[in-house]
């Protein structure tokens, strides 16, 4: 039975879409199964694994309907990566309407979950880039999930929104979702020469005890080539510090996850 794992932060410019191609694509490396499902109208995630969602016919909008989706119709939605063991469930701008969608179904929060519970036999990993913001998007990847990863950048106001994430997680696990469980929080954009990444990853660790990541990643520009390319860095460049950080992150989810 695959997990289901939401990269969640409300929090724009964390690294969530980057966090959710890099592990994928490194756990893929490991010979698992993977899929990346992309709930941000930005399509990030789907770019950063080559897919150019917009000229799609079908993405993960399509099936957030309300209706009882069969398996066979998710499928066609699903898009095999030119990477090994690598799958994205798409989205692009049309899922901006999506808030408006969910906001008229019964049982809105679950519409995602009853989705993925058809494929959890069919991979390892399921992961979830989420929206930044708090909506319908972000409840129901939460819904679905089993856990959550937070990637948090080292900055003031990355640190200020984690209450506000906590209330979030919060509310979520007491009415929605009682197993829900906040798997690690992920130290991105880590820059050694700064005092200020090193003071709050020591409050991260502070706040969240054993559940920060041993592993944190560094800043790299690689992996800005390699977004820039659409190419995860797992298969862009082996030869740098964002391909090493990645790898040693996915070696500690399959551990903990």
């Amino acid at each position: 039975m695959g997990k289901i794992l939401s990269i969640f932060n409300q929090k724009g410019g964390v690294g969530k879409s980057t966090t959710c191609v890099n592990l994928g694509a490194a756990l893929a490396s490991k010979g698992k199964k993977v899929l990346l499902v992309d709930m941000d109208p930005q399509g990030n995630c789907s770019a950063g694994v080559g897919v150019n969602s917009d000229d799609l016919p079908l993405t993960v909008y399509d099936l957030l309907d309300g209706k009882k989706v069969k398996k066979e119709r998710i499928l066609e939605v699903i898009q095999q990566t030119s990477y090994e063991g690598l799958a994205l469930l798409p989205s692009n701008i049309t899922l901006s309407n999506g808030e408006i969608t969910l906001s008229q179904i019964m049982s809105r929060e679950n519409v995602l979950s009853k989705i993925l519970d058809q494929l959890k036999t069919d991979y390892d990993y399921i992961l979830i880039d989420c929206p930044p913001s708090l909506g319908l998007l972000s409840i129901n990847s939460l819904v679905a999930s089993d856990g959550i990863i937070v990637p948090v950048a080292p900055s003031y106001f990355s640190i200020k929104g984690i209450r506000s994430l906590l209330d979030t997680y919060q509310l979520v696990k007491e009415n929605l979702k009682p197993d829900l469980e906040i798997v690690g929080v992920l130290v991105t954009k880590y820059d050694k020469r700064k005092s200020i990444s090193k003071n709050i990853k020591n409050t991260l660790v502070d706040v969240f005890g054993d559940k920060v990541f041993k592993t944190y990643i560094r800043e790299n520009v690689q992996i800005e080539y390699a977004q820039d390319n659409q190419t995860p860095i797992t298969f862009y460049n082996q030869n740098c510090p964002g391909y090493e950080d990645y790898e040693k992150f996915a070696r500690e989810v399959l551990k903990h996850a």
